[in-house]
């Protein structure tokens, strides 16, 4: 049977309750932009099968305004996990069926980030608020102790203010590591395994998790923000070309905080410099470097911060989830790979409205 429901103003289910969830470098507060992005996937398993979505979230620079699900899913939730307030769609497949299929529509809207007035931000966080101290605990990928905290000490020597320090880490961050396209997805980001290992290639979850795990360990809170691109980027194609098809455009972001949110985005430095074959003394590079520590282009939508966390309703297979930047699903109670569930049953498509 084919159910189909719309979930207005990001609040999902069958029977749920509400659910509160110039030039490029100009940094202007506009470019506002309308989007359909819809998920579809067939699952062909006679088993019970269980599947996660990662959802858009409604933030200062983003807002989900409805959600429209079609499936033969047994079971549709909207929900959300406890720690870092993630949304999270939820299908259940009874069993028995040849074909269990989702086609499920988010409309979004983003626009640019408010300009960043560099003259209002405090040289140092005064006090953190207790929703913002979430983001100094570290976790199973992002360790603040140890070898990180050797790091973070020897990177921001000299440095006397926490913006000196963040600037100092991003900084590091762009000019040691690198992209490797070898990497499968967006990579792990176990920060303390690049540290030990030397080794600083790999995609932006490995990148942008070191700018975090580095910015804490200093004592200045820093997130990952997990989502997908579904536009090109104006700053360079070879950051975002996506064009209709994003099943393969998830990205990982960063942001830290000194009295408010700021963006930061190392990765998407070391992928320009990747795509376009520049130098790290490019003038572009030297450009987009300076734009990408306390703004983005738009041309992302962000799904959540949620790392190593627990799924609602919990997976039975696995224990703690790394990150969640793609669907997640269980067949009779045994975790699917979550690239093959991604890039082999699954397509995300961006309609611009």
């Amino acid at each position: 049977m084919d159910r189909r429901t719309l979930l207005k103003g990001a609040m999902c289910g069958i029977t749920l309750m509400a659910m509160p969830i110039g030039t490029v470098l100009s940094k202007t507060s506009q470019n506002k932009k309308a989007l359909k992005l819809t998920y579809s996937t067939e699952l062909p398993y006679k088993d019970l099968v269980r599947l996660w979505i990662p959802v858009p979230m409604n933030t200062s620079y983003q807002k989900l305004v409805d959600v429209d699900v079609r499936s033969n899913a047994s079971r549709i939730l909207m929900t959300e996990e406890n720690i870092y307030k993630t949304p999270i769609l939820y299908l259940e497949f009874q069993g028995g069926s040849e074909r269990n299929f989702a086609e499920v529509s988010f409309h979004v809207e983003i626009w640019n980030r408010d300009k960043i007035d560099w003259k209002t931000i405090p040289a140092n966080n005064r006090k953190i608020p207790e929703d913002v101290a979430l983001y100094l605990k570290p976790t199973e990928h992002i360790q603040t102790d140890g070898i990180v905290k050797e790091y973070a000490d020897k990177i921001t020597k000299g440095a006397k203010t926490d913006l000196e320090k963040a600037r100092a880490i991003y900084n590091w961050v762009v000019e040691n590591t690198f992209r490797d396209p070898k990497v499968l997805g967006c990579g792990v980001g176990d920060v303390k395994s690049m540290l030990e290992s030397g080794y600083f290639g790999g995609k932006c979850t490995d990148i942008n998790s070191l700018f975090v795990a580095l910015c804490r360990a200093s004592g200045i809170p820093a997130r990952e923000i997990f989502g997908i691109r579904v536009l090109p980027s104006e700053l360079s194609k070879g950051i975002s070309s996506v064009q209709g098809d994003a099943t393969k455009a998830q990205h990982c972001r960063a942001e830290f905080y000194l009295g408010r949110w700021i963006p930061a985005d190392p990765a998407d430095v070391r992928k320009l410099i990747l795509e376009e074959e520049l130098d790290l003394r490019h003038p572009k590079v030297a450009q987009i470097r300076e734009f990408m520590f306390g703004e983005w282009d738009v041309h992302w939508v962000a799904f959540n911060y949620a790392r190593d966390f627990k799924l609602k309703p919990p997976m039975s297979s696995v224990e703690s989830l790394n990150e969640f930047m793609y669907p997640v699903a269980e067949v009779g109670g045994k975790a699917i790979d979550k690239y093959k569930l991604t890039f082999e049953h699954s397509k995300y498509k961006v309609q611009v409205i």
